[in-house]
């Protein structure tokens, strides 16, 4: 069963990733209202300054949830490779 830490973690990234989502929406609509690309760069850098900040903080979830899979992975690969080598000495 899941510790409460990753049920939390995975929580935390789904919200974190619904969001990201939703905004990115949001940043799409509101840069394509911006018109044409001979008016001020202003509105389109700041609209691309929150998009960056919320993408690096959504990247740094997924990272965390990749390496917690990875190590779970590795913890299980490793006591079957276990019991594979055991059952192999015993068959000898």
């Amino acid at each position: 069963m899941p510790e409460d830490a990753t049920r939390r973690l995975l929580k935390q990234f789904g919200i974190a990733f619904t969001d990201f989502e939703d905004q990115t929406m949001i940043v799409l609509e509101r840069l394509g209202a911006l018109g044409s690309p001979t008016h001020s760069p202003a509105p389109a850098l700041a609209l691309a300054g929150e998009w960056l900040k919320t993408n690096g903080e959504v990247m740094a979830g997924w990272l965390e949830v990749t390496r917690l899979l990875v190590e779970t992975q590795a913890k299980a690969q490793a006591e079957f490779l276990r019991v594979i080598g055991a059952a192999r000495e015993a068959t000898r």
